[in-house]
């Protein structure tokens, strides 16, 4: 009934939890389920590990080895290898595992609220050395629904693991596309989503996708590819938005969002200089032209309603030159919402000496902006001290916090007080400070 397909390289260490994950799904595995593993030319104990499991359960498990290929070329090989029999088929990584009720919860949405629905996903959560849930599970807060994505333009998605496919939808055509490393599951998916328009959200199941402290270095060095750049760009976003403009004359803002929400990461502090490394002068300006490029297809609201850094949306509308109104307008409001922090308290007699500063996304202090503080119905001025802290992306500067410090001595019995702002055209309360509640919180939490 469920084909399960599932690539490997170098897993030794989580493997057999991944493969157990399969064999004890409730829905039943020797009656229901095939195991195909794909061994991607491993150089540790992984093949070994396959072939046990193998002998324990030969009509319900096949095992292939291809050369060192990459994941696009293993699941293909799996595709090519599901049984006849097969009704669904699903993707689960080596390093990942299924929750028992995985599979009967896709198979209870296919024959029941989901007759006509082609794809189904499920949840993500994270295990080992990160815990919780994937931001993109509010999907999944109102229980198992079908998602229209016409209508629902939020409710992405762009990893394989945890996704299945009735068998008929993956046929040849269906093949994922091995030039790619990455962002090839996104392009799989949401190329075969473009064409059905329509996936099931199945909340009851759970994929379990393992953060693991060695595959940090392997995720930053992704970056030091050539490839994760200007042709990532053109190859993947470029080929989406034609894909939609193809079938429905318009970049549907499904896609929009999708392509914004992967974006940014290009603009975040781990990768935005790592570009410089990998590509040459003009390399680099032939990415950001076609970053630019890329963006032209996107409105502006797609953008405004990221999860992101305020300083990242108004450096995508100064690319595209977009009008900046409706982002000072939630930038007005946040920094009402604002704190100072205070970074440093020393006692000096009877006076506390405070260090501090005023940093948040939304607000650059101006030379003529000065922070205060209000105690007793009295204002104290705060000295400046001026900060060596900036946000750069690729040459532009987003923020300049040199402004934001400040020190500042108030009488030791002024323990409780007011931060506020003063700028040439406002006067705005911050947020209040409680010194001794602050201490005997900490103190207890200890």
């Amino acid at each position: 009934m469920f084909s399960i397909i599932m690539p490997i390289y170098n897993s030794e260490n989580y493997l057999r939890d991944s493969i157990e994950s399969v064999i004890n799904q409730s829905i039943g595995f020797k009656e229901n389920i095939e195991l195909i593993l794909i061994d991607d030319g491993s150089v540790d104990s992984s093949p070994q590990i396959c072939e046990s499991f193998k002998k324990i359960y030969p009509n319900n498990i096949k095992f292939l080895k291809i050369e060192n290929s990459g994941p696009s070329a293993a699941r293909n090989c799996g595709m090519l290898n599901v049984s006849e029999k097969s009704k669904f088929i699903g993707f689960l990584d080596s390093d990942d595992t299924f929750s028992d009720n995985a599979l009967k919860s896709i198979y209870d949405f296919f024959c029941d609220t989901g007759k006509d629905v082609n794809i189904a996903v499920l949840p993500v959560y994270y295990t080992g050395e990160k815990e919780g849930e994937h931001k993109l599970n509010h999907r999944f807060e109102k229980g198992t629904k079908s998602i229209n994505i016409l209508n629902e333009y939020k409710a992405i998605h762009f990893y394989i693991g945890g996704t299945f496919y009735r068998r008929h939808l993956l046929n040849n055509s269906a093949l994922f596309n091995e030039s790619i490393s990455f962002w090839e599951d996104a392009i799989f998916f949401n190329q075969l989503l473009l064409k059905e328009k329509n996936y099931g959200a199945v909340a009851e199941g759970k994929y379990f996708y393992r953060k693991r402290k060695e595959q940090n270095s392997l995720v930053d060095y992704s970056w030091f590819d050539k490839k994760r750049y200007t042709y990532l760009l053109n190859v993947c976003y470029w080929n989406l938005i034609m894909d939609s403009i193809k079938k429905y004359d318009l970049v549907l803002p499904y896609v929009q969002f999708l392509i914004v929400y992967h974006i940014k990461l290009f603009l975040y502090p781990n990768y935005r200089e790592s570009y410089k490394s990998v590509l040459n002068h003009q390399e680099q300006k032939k990415f950001i032209d076609d970053f630019i490029k890329i963006l032209k297809f996107i409105d502006p609201q797609y953008i405004k309603e990221q999860d992101m850094p305020m300083y990242y949306k108004e450096f995508m509308f100064n690319l595209l030159e977009a009008n900046t109104a409706t982002l000072e307008n939630i930038k007005k409001e946040k920094v009402l919402q604002s704190s100072c922090t205070i970074t440093s308290i020393k006692i000096k007699g009877l006076k506390l000496e405070l260090t501090g500063h005023f940093i948040n996304q939304y607000y650059e202090m101006q030379e003529n902006d000065w922070i205060y503080i209000k105690y007793f119905n009295r204002l104290k001025k705060c000295k400046r001290k001026e900060l060596e802290r900036t946000i750069e992306v690729w040459g532009f500067k987003l923020r300049d916090f040199r402004y934001a410090g400040f020190i500042v001595e108030i009488p030791i019995w002024a323990c409780a007080f007011d931060f506020v702002l003063k700028t040439p055209n406002d006067v705005l309360e911050l947020n209040r400070v409680n010194i001794f509640k602050s201490l005997l919180t900490k103190i207890f939490k200890k």
